[in-house]
């Protein structure tokens, strides 16, 4: 019995060892195969049990081929745009068809050797085509209906098949206009709202107030501006002189008196054209029962200039810098960001457009206005503030309120095209990068110049044909457009596993999932675990050449040895045999 045992011992070795071989010649004949995966042979015992421990029953050898799945394979760079390689784990998505349904197969690869076949898709040489999200222009996800998604949702209907021809032509709109100038501090603001006295037989610096009918010691009004009211007092001896002084103190508002001998006049100017002076009794009538008759006070000083009286042309601008932006169909539109000066360190502005045919939309725009606001600056010149403000022009708002940093206006046209939502970006905060306020300058003939227009950018681009397209170190497929517009359109998907070495391998360098491989998960790449995508290159096949020839002589003689096993319990058998002759 132990002979025919230790011939079917070395049956066993014979198999196991040509198996070996053959995982061998897979090996060597892909070892030029794109991001193919070499096998390994081992081995393991098969052991008969004895029925005592004085006899040993030969039992043989199992043979377990165990793939390198997770094994990084060299990469090679290449000429191809859309060629990607993974440096790291995970698996480029695949189908074997380009339109594929819901009962179509998963398939993943390392083979990244895309190209696009006749109809713009792309697909590996072995006939797969590769998957991934399309993207907004930001590079954000989106999912099969166009709406936002992440790659957490591991949701593969998420996913479609990347399409050249999808992309042929494409507009850029504008989402982002960026101003550097300067305007000039010397300029002449807009006048506030304006009142003057009446009373007669008053000098300026002698006339005590306290004489007055209607004045007595410690009557008080309030000035109220921007929020904040102030109190001010009229002392005894107090002349229009000292009143004027106290008024001038409190921010937003300018006192001044005029010397006509004894017919002298107290004139009041708010500060800022934008904004209004309030004054009011406290204790007393010092104004409103005085001999002091200021029209509208108890009242309001009115502002001179409100949002949107650029755009009507009721208050003229100082300077208008024109800059060109473009809708969602590509097309161009000439708007203005016009200023003026509304007090120290304080400018008003507005961007308009024109409400003829084709531009902006009359009934959201009246006067063209888009947006209106006010930009402040420090002592230094440098931007303190830009702040929209909402202007009411008949029976329509236009713009939005608060600050303008980060936040999107809104433009209507007539053509057709989508709104456009833009942000205006006029610097950083406390520096001078953008728009400043210093006094006029000159020019290198020596010629003064008030206003000095840097730069003005903005993103946007007309329509344009696709001319270029190609993988980014990010794993986008960028299109670059005639227009000059670089746009991703799509971004790879990267699928990892627990265990990928117990994926099955298929025809054509692709794997399937498997029970013990654990299910996929959806990555971009470089994130949560998933490999970088290297742009324009390739992985190779992680075979060695002279490991697998090593392999190959131990493999034969392996083969041989158990041959020999073989033959020497044939002649044993033989030997048996010639005892009964």
């Amino acid at each position: 019995m132990s002979l025919f045992g230790a011939m079917i011992s070395g049956v066993s070795g014979l198999n196991a060892q040509s198996q070996n071989l053959g995982v061998i010649s897979d090996n060597i004949s892909n070892l030029n195969t794109i991001g193919y995966k070499g096998t390994i042979g081992r081995f393991s015992t098969l052991v008969t049990e004895a029925a005592t421990d004085t006899r040993y029953t030969p039992g043989g050898v199992r043979f377990h081929p165990t793939a390198l799945i997770s094994k990084q394979g060299l990469l090679q760079a290449t000429s191809s745009t859309t060629a990607a390689a993974i440096s790291g784990d995970g698996f480029f998505i695949v189908r074997g068809t380009a339109t594929p349904g819901s009962n179509d197969e998963l398939f993943f690869t390392r083979a990244g050797d895309f190209k696009p076949d006749d109809d713009g898709y792309l697909k590996n040489t072995a006939g797969y085509y590769v998957q991934g999200w399309a993207t907004d222009r930001d590079g954000g996800l989106l999912d099969g209906n166009g709406n936002a998604t992440t790659s957490n949702s591991s949701a593969v209907t998420d996913l479609q098949v990347l399409d050249i021809n999808s992309i042929l032509t494409a507009a850029a709109s504008t989402t982002n206009i960026e101003f550097g100038a300067n305007l000039n501090s010397d300029e002449t603001a807009v006048t506030g709202g304006t009142a003057t006295s009446t009373t007669v037989g008053l000098d300026y610096d002698t006339t005590d107030l306290t004489t007055l009918a209607g004045i007595n010691n410690g009557d008080q009004f309030s000035i109220t501006h921007n929020g904040t009211t102030t109190n001010i007092t009229i002392n005894t001896g107090d002349t229009l002189e000292d009143l004027a002084a106290a008024i001038s103190a409190v921010t937003g508002i300018d006192a001044t008196t005029t010397t006509t001998g004894t017919n002298d006049t107290l004139t009041l100017t708010a500060a800022f054209a934008d904004q209004g002076v309030t004054f009011a009794n406290v204790t007393g009538t010092p104004f409103s029962a005085t001999g002091i008759t200021v029209p509208g006070v108890p009242g309001t000083l009115a502002a001179t200039y409100t949002a949107g009286d650029l755009a009507s042309g009721t208050v003229a601008e100082d300077n208008t810098m024109p800059v060109t932006i473009y809708d969602s169909l590509g097309s161009a539109h000439t708007v203005n960001l016009q200023v003026v000066k509304l007090g120290q360190n304080r400018w008003g502005f507005e961007l308009t457009g024109n409400t003829t045919a084709g531009e902006l939309d009359a009934t959201d725009h009246p006067n063209g206005l888009i947006q209106a606001g006010t930009i402040t600056f420090d002592g230094s010149g440098n931007l303190q503030s830009f702040t929209g403000v909402q202007a009411t022009v008949g029976a329509t708002t236009v713009g939005v309120n608060g600050s303008l940093v980060d936040t999107d206006i809104s433009a209507e046209w007539s053509n057709g095209s989508d709104t456009s939502e833009f942000t205006l970006d006029f610097g950083t905060i406390g520096l001078g990068n953008g728009i400043t306020q210093f006094a006029a300058g000159s020019d290198a003939n020596g010629n003064l110049v008030e206003y000095t227009t840097h730069f003005i950018n903005q993103n946007g681009a007309q329509a344009g044909t696709m001319v270029n397209y190609a993988f980014t170190e990010d794993g986008f497929l960028q299109v670059e457009f005639a227009n000059g517009v670089k746009r991703p359109v799509y971004k790879l998907a990267i699928a990892t596993f627990e265990a990928p070495d117990e994926m099955e391998n298929h025809t054509g360098n692709v794997y399937r999932q498997t029970r013990e491989s654990g299910d996929y998960l959806l990555r971009e790449p470089g994130l949560n675990g998933a490999g970088n995508v290297v742009a324009s290159a390739l992985e190779g096949s992680n075979v060695d050449l002279g490991e697998e020839f090593t392999n190959m002589i131990v493999t034969q003689r392996a083969f041989s040895a158990n041959t020999k096993t073989i033959t020497t319990t044939d002649e044993m058998l033989d030997e048996l045999i010639r005892i009964k002759r």
